[in-house]
């Protein structure tokens, strides 16, 4: 069965024996609020992902390519199986006509008609939507920005030094009186507490003399 004007078509590699028609739609969300005066309207319209329909034509004798496929019994069944087999796997596909080439589509929707009309060929209508594919970006931060101060020293944990509390002594002798580690911390408190000790028991006894007790 033969019909004037047919365009022969691929999809994922699979050649068709004609295009019988396509609808191209091209969609975009539109904002409803006000746009302010000034404000980038393009920054606010959404669009959508481009969307075709077409209807295929396949039959076990190719009206178009019969001289590179030839004539098979189960031509038909083959590329019937292939196309579930597409939608099934949720694979992307190209899509080449005479005019126009679309890349990663998915297919939305598959509709195969068998009549009476076209006896074994089949009539397959397709709804395939464009998949927005990004990549990423890997970026290579300089040395320096990670600098800090005038010194351009590493920027990490920050020490911290106690100050002796006398205005302007650590600053001018560039030298503070905070203790060098822990144990010399420790031997200090206990030292303080020993002092205390001892003024506590002097003053406790000079008391106890002065009332005669001792």
């Amino acid at each position: 069965m033969a019909r004037k004007g047919l365009k022969p078509v691929s999809l994922a590699g699979i050649e068709f024996d004609a295009l019988i028609d396509e609808t191209k739609t091209m969609g975009a969300t539109i904002p409803t609020y006000p746009v302010e005066d000034g404000f980038p309207v393009s920054d606010a319209i959404i669009l959508e992902p481009v969307r075709v329909q077409m209807t295929l034509y396949v039959s076990n004798t190719p009206v178009t390519w019969l001289y590179r496929h030839g004539s098979s019994n189960d031509r038909v069944n083959r590329i019937c199986e292939r196309i579930e087999d597409l939608w099934l796997n949720k694979e992307l596909v190209k899509v080449v006509t005479t005019d126009t080439i679309y890349k990663n589509m998915g297919i939305t929707n598959i509709t195969i008609k068998k009549s009476r009309e076209i006896g074994y060929a089949r009539e397959i209508s397709l709804s395939i939507q464009k998949v927005r594919i990004t990549k990423v970006r890997t970026v290579i931060i300089p040395s320096y920005v990670l600098k800090s101060g005038e010194t351009m020293a590493n920027a990490g944990a920050a020490s911290v030094s106690t100050s002796s509390g006398k205005s302007g002594s650590a600053g001018s002798s560039g030298k503070s009186s905070a203790p060098k580690n822990v144990a010399e911390t420790v031997n200090r408190k206990m030292a303080m507490r020993e002092s205390s000790a001892k003024k506590s028991q002097s003053i406790l006894y000079g008391v106890a003399k002065g009332l005669k007790f001792l």
